[in-house]
């Protein structure tokens, strides 16, 4: 194992991002191998990750993944890097609904599977020693974690840090690494510079990267960061060794070349501002199976090949690009074609959004798409779903068999009608989590037809190699 710490806060908004970004950009500006890692089931934080190290950022999620799957994909992605931070989500007890706190779901049952220190984000906005009741709370709720230190936000004054620290290391035991006074940070990309992910190259972004890093340099000890965190993991190993000094059993991770099949599937896959989210780790142990991922950008006017076995359109923001999208005549006619002929095709969330009838923007202009599904979507200006469910299959499909159960998440802004309720084949039927003694609630979603499987939900197939084998079945076949 290497160095690696999660960085969590005490609630949403603390500034976990802007911090995670900040250091990641430092350490690579001081030559370090950065792998970055974010629990939960969020896709928008890893492509700025991404983006900062030049490493892909592995998604850790407890609810969505049991804990050899966590360790595995740890394990992998760790390799060749000199250190790692796990972004957490949330404040660090927050998971699932009806969990307890720390359990699934939440970023402190990662750092409890991985074995590793939390560096606690507070907000130092309107309080002073009062900070140190917070700080003494979250590291003292559960025994199995190991709060280790301290970063404060948005302090007012370099006064006002020292009171909070002095509050803190004295009441608490627990080092702060600095704080970060509240004029020094500017707003978070998406919001300040209108981005909603860093699918590309933006000098915008590179220069506010750069310029928090400089910030992180100033107000926060790194030097003292990185030695901490690295005499942690230098205690673990002293521990991996018994009393008769002979080696405890370490994890081993199967290597891509172990089980890479040697029959490589082609499928497209939609990759660009559209179309991008996608879990890394899903696409490489797909890989890994058997397929050969084909990437095509829709956006720019492209068509998948002729040769590919089937298509895989993702989440991301295709109402962003409609005109674009709209005008790729091409693109729309050979996927017609592909369907028609049962080449497989498979959408998710946004990708389920493309291959409808049309779509509607929040100005009620209609674009029409790619008319697969009987069904037309509609943006809206509220939030339609958010949260993990459990998707029991309805039908035959890429993923199951019916009565099979996979665990996913929804997240989306629109809504799909269809034109007349007989004509839809829904593929799943969810259920959210529920609060003990809350009665769950079962719906119909997504849709299934030939071999077309689309729906709203995310999964994150890594948690599931029969899921795996049998997409790969599916595609090949």
């Amino acid at each position: 194992m290497i160095a690696t710490a999660l960085i969590a806060g005490t609630h949403s908004g603390v500034g976990k991002t802007t911090l995670t970004m900040g250091l990641l950009t430092a350490f690579r500006n001081r030559g370090k191998k950065v792998q970055s890692f974010k629990c939960g089931p969020d896709y928008i934080d890893p492509t700025f990750y991404r983006w900062i190290t030049g490493r892909p950022c592995s998604n850790l999620d407890s609810w969505l993944m049991d804990p050899s799957t966590i360790q595995r994909l740890y394990h992998r992605a760790i390799a060749g890097a000199d250190l790692a931070f796990v972004e957490g989500v949330m404040g660090l007890y927050d998971g699932a609904v009806g969990e307890k706190p720390g359990e699934a779901g939440s970023s402190a049952s990662i750092a409890r599977i991985l074995n590793i220190p939390i560096i606690l984000v507070v907000d130092g906005t309107s309080a002073a020693q009062s900070v140190a009741a917070t700080v003494h709370g979250f590291a003292t709720l559960r025994q199995d974690l190991n709060v280790a230190a301290v970063i404060i936000n948005r302090v007012g004054s370099e006064r006002h840090g020292q009171m909070i620290q002095k509050a803190i290391e004295e009441t608490c035991q627990i080092p702060v690494y600095g704080w970060l006074l509240k004029k020094s940070i500017e707003p978070m990309p998406e919001r300040h510079l209108g981005l909603v992910s860093a699918v590309t190259d933006q000098p915008a972004l590179r220069d506010y990267c750069n310029r928090l890093a400089e910030v992180i340099e100033q107000q926060i000890d790194l030097d003292r960061l990185y030695n901490q965190i690295r005499s942690h993991f230098f205690l673990l190993e002293e521990k991996r060794w018994d009393q008769k000094n002979n080696p405890i059993t370490r994890i081993v991770t199967t290597t891509s070349n172990q089980i890479r099949s040697q029959k490589r599937i082609p499928i497209a896959i939609a990759r660009d501002e559209a179309f991008h989210f996608y879990y890394e780790d899903s696409l490489r142990d797909l890989s890994d199976r058997g397929i050969e991922w084909v990437p095509f950008q829709p956006v720019a006017g492209e068509t998948f090949p002729a040769h590919v076995k089937g298509i895989y359109l993702g989440g991301g923001y295709p109402e962003l690009y409609l005109e674009a999208l709209q005008s790729n005549e091409r693109f729309i006619q050979d996927l017609r074609q592909a369907f028609q002929e049962g080449l497989p095709i498979y959408g998710e969330c946004g990708g389920y959004m493309f291959l409808s009838q049309s779509i509607e923007d929040l100005s009620q202009r209609r674009y029409k798409l790619a008319g697969l599904i009987p069904a037309n979507s509609v943006m809206q200006k509220r939030r339609q779903a958010l949260g993990y469910v459990t998707a029991t299959a309805l039908t035959e499909n890429v993923l199951t068999s019916p009565g099979e159960n996979l665990r996913g998440h929804e997240f989306h802004y629109s809504s799909l009608t269809y034109q007349k309720a007989e004509l839809q084949n829904p593929v799943f039927a969810i259920a959210k989590t529920t609060l003990a003694g809350e009665k769950a609630i079962s719906r119909s979603v997504g849709y299934v037809e030939k071999r077309l499987t689309a729906s709203y939900v995310h999964f994150h197939l890594s948690a599931y190699p029969a899921a795996m084998d049998r997409f790969v079945s599916y595609f090949s076949s």
